[in-house]
């Protein structure tokens, strides 16, 4: 086992507060899975090797810090060293050993895409990129459902002008994984991006989002939802750089906290120069259900160019009393008014997702 350090934001804040990355220790003996599926739907072809690094971003595997140095920070001498460094990080170059890279090419409108991630086996790796060719419209649902020790996971998306392309992610492992999900997006110009996740089982998750939006009016919309209970740890980094003028994005983060839970949420988004005309959004809802869960949550955004609007907010807190009284008044104890909110932001982002069995397989979950 080695000790890593993952999930690092893009622009640090004071160490004390602990909230700058995580660490994990993970073995570095993994072994290669590909998706399964019934069908390849039409439009979408299969193919494996390498593909060109270029032009992405990660978000679980940032490991220094794209702005300089700050003068006005005092750094550590490790700190230094780390955001100088050129190199890109040691899990990365693990992925990119390890596996070859399964390329899904989509062309024309596709009916959605399901890639299931099972299986007994321990240590799991896997690479795959989602290649969205010009004018297509199509869904790819990733599932992931094992009883795996460590689940490392990396995800791209290249979509070409004016392509419509919807990630979806679940994540339903057992409650013993420790699961690294990092996905990456390449916008260009019109496109149209929507990445819609759910995180429900697992012990310890860290979810890594890296979004480039680099052509003209490239727009991208995510919707997570999160349900924390136990002992559960989800650790999230998500990322959107505006390039291209006139990008958007809107981020809408929404979860529950039960028990003795932790949830830490960093979302960072970036205006960088030349990005004239662009816009972000970012709210993010936690309910929390016990006084003993922790939550940390980290709204960013950073400025380089002058004509751009960006807004962020966060709503914490427990069920207001006006929300309690009306459901005790219709005969709805509090234990179970707190269950219907917390499964209700769940389906709320489950309706997103175009493929009726994959919601009812999130609805057997959570009634279980």
């Amino acid at each position: 086992m080695e000790k890593f350090e993952i999930n690092t934001i893009p622009s640090l804040t004071w160490n004390w507060m602990k909230m700058n990355k995580d660490s994990v220790e993970v073995t570095t003996a993994f072994t290669e899975i590909s998706p399964s599926f019934n069908t390849l739907p039409e439009g979408i072809t299969l193919s494996e090797g390498k593909f060109s690094e270029e032009g992405f971003g990660t978000g679980i595997f940032n490991i220094r810090n794209p702005k300089q140095l700050d003068s006005r920070y005092e750094y550590t001498d490790s700190e230094k060293e780390q955001y100088e460094k050129k190199s890109e990080h040691s899990l990365l170059k693990l992925v990119s050993e390890i596996s070859k890279t399964q390329i899904f090419t989509i062309s024309g409108k596709t009916e959605p895409l399901i890639l299931n991630f099972t299986g007994e086996v321990e240590n799991q790796i896997s690479d795959t990129l989602i290649h969205a060719k010009a004018n297509c419209d199509s869904t790819v649902i990733f599932i992931f459902n094992a009883n795996a020790q460590t689940q490392l996971i990396r995800t791209r998306i290249l979509a070409e002008e004016n392509a419509k392309i919807h990630i979806v992610k679940v994540q339903i492992n057992s409650n013993s994984t420790l699961q690294l999900d990092d996905t990456a997006f390449i916008c260009n110009e019109n496109v149209q991006a929507k990445f819609t996740q759910i995180e429900l089982g697992g012990k310890h998750t860290d979810s890594g989002l890296n979004v480039n939006l680099n052509g003209y009016k490239a727009d991208f919309k995510s919707n997570i939802a999160y349900l924390c209970k136990e002992e559960q740890y989800l650790d999230m980094n998500h990322i959107v750089n505006h390039f291209g003028k006139k990008t958007e994005c809107n981020m809408q983060v929404k979860g529950t906290l039960k028990d003795n839970s932790t949830k830490i949420y960093r979302g960072t988004i970036d205006f960088k120069n030349g990005c004239c005309g662009s816009k972000g959004n970012e709210l993010e809802e936690t309910l929390l259900l016990n006084p003993k869960v922790i939550n940390k949550s980290l709204p960013v955004i950073l400025c380089d160019e002058e004509d751009v609007e960006g807004e962020h907010g966060a709503s914490i807190g427990r069920l207001s009393n006006e929300i309690l009284f009306y459901m005790q008044s219709r005969g709805i104890d509090k234990k179970s008014a707190e269950e219907i909110m917390s499964i209700a932001k769940i389906q709320a982002t489950a309706d997103l997702i175009p493929d009726e069995k994959t919601k009812e397989l999130i609805l057997e979950y959570l009634e279980k």
